[in-house]
């Protein structure tokens, strides 16, 4: 249980670190918009194997929106 608790913790400051990393290096202008996009695109298509590649994918997506929305 305290370790499914860890796993979900670790994954959701993962994904906000994300978020956070992207909007930041594109805020710098050390990665174009167009590029961070590309990058986003790319690493959801490829962990979308099924079960929680899926799930960590419309993660990303949710990034990936949120980055073409800044």
């Amino acid at each position: 249980m305290l370790d499914d608790v860890h796993q979900t913790a670790s994954a959701i400051a993962a994904f906000d670190a994300t978020q956070v990393a992207f909007v930041a290096l594109v805020k710098k202008r050390g990665l174009s918009k167009a590029e961070a996009e590309a990058i986003l695109r790319e690493a959801i298509e490829a962990i979308k194997t099924g079960g929680t590649g899926d799930r960590a994918a419309e993660l990303l997506t949710e990034v990936l929106e949120r980055l073409s929305k800044f």
